[in-house]
């Protein structure tokens, strides 16, 4: 019989759809970067690379998720702790009244920043879990 702890709270396949869904929201709420906001250095080539490399990553990661491999979870957890900082930090101006990345964003940029920064932590969370997961269901 099975024990109801051996699962935990949630199962592999809760996980697998939730950083799905969380990278799939990352890479959309990325994109807004390019239509919602009106600073001049996101449009530089340095970030523009930054990004390209950044989406790659993300369709590694999601085509790796699909296929159960553990490489996508742990690609899928750097991308979440990476874009969380990089969010954090671009809000960094709420707090201590000064901009690390890049000019100050507009209110718009701000919200959309926490937004992000909630999904990506959720990202963190679910690439945790199945990483951690994905070994006890291919031992058993």
């Amino acid at each position: 019989m099975k024990d109801i702890n051996d699962e935990g709270r949630t199962s592999l396949a809760i996980n697998r759809r939730l950083l799905l869904a969380c990278l799939f929201l990352l890479a959309i709420i990325g994109t807004t970067y390019y239509y919602l906001d009106n600073r001049s250095e996101i449009r530089q080539i340095l970030w523009i690379a930054i990004s390209i490399i950044w989406y790659t990553a993300i369709g590694f990661s999601i085509i790796k998720v699909f296929d159960k491999k553990k490489i996508g979870y742990l690609v899928a957890g750097m991308i979440s702790w990476t874009t969380l900082a990089f969010w954090m930090l671009d809000n960094w101006y709420v707090v201590f009244h000064y901009t690390i990345i890049a000019s100050k964003p507009d209110y718009i940029m701000t919200v959309r920043n926490f937004i992000g920064a909630g999904i990506a932590a959720l990202g963190i969370l679910s690439s945790h879990n199945a990483f951690n997961k994905i070994n006890k269901t291919k031992l058993a």
